[in-house]
């Protein structure tokens, strides 16, 4: 069976998407760290950075500074954004298939950010959870279209 992101890529499992193109999905972190948490997911299944073609790879860095720049624009991320893979399960990757996190951060959130890494898989407001991702998804779609 695949991954759950290479089913998400081949649309047999649902995302909040944003944005796609031949390389990569952006689509929202259904467990996010902060408020608009995106991923930038490969649509090749390449479990590490290095099994990445060049192609894909040349890519990434330019894609994740438009969906930074739209990120900021929709009002997420405008003090700072970080940029995590995890690439292997030590470095604590737990699909194994390349993704990119942007984490959108402002001055002051470090315990907020701790107590959703504690919290974060808990089922605690799924359905307020998903309502806001559903806005936070639209939000983004419209200015990604705009910045792309």
């Amino acid at each position: 069976m695949d991954c759950v992101f290479c089913a998400i890529s081949a649309g047999r499992l649902p995302a909040h998407r944003v944005y796609e193109d031949e390389h990569f999905i952006v689509l929202l972190d259904i467990f996010p760290m902060r408020p608009a948490h995106v991923l930038i997911v490969s649509r090749e299944h390449a479990p590490l950075l290095n099994n990445l073609s060049s192609n894909a790879r040349d890519c990434l860095l330019m894609l994740s500074q438009r969906v930074s720049a739209a990120l900021r624009a929709s009002g997420y991320g405008r003090e700072g954004i970080n940029l995590l893979i995890n690439d292997g399960p030590a470095a604590n990757q737990h699909v194994p298939h390349l993704h990119l996190h942007l984490i959108p951060r402002y001055s002051g959130d470090l315990p907020q950010l701790i107590w959703r890494l504690l919290s974060r898989f808990l089922p605690l407001g799924r359905k307020r959870l998903e309502a806001r991702l559903q806005l936070q998804a639209e939000q983004l779609r419209s200015v990604l279209a705009g910045v792309m």
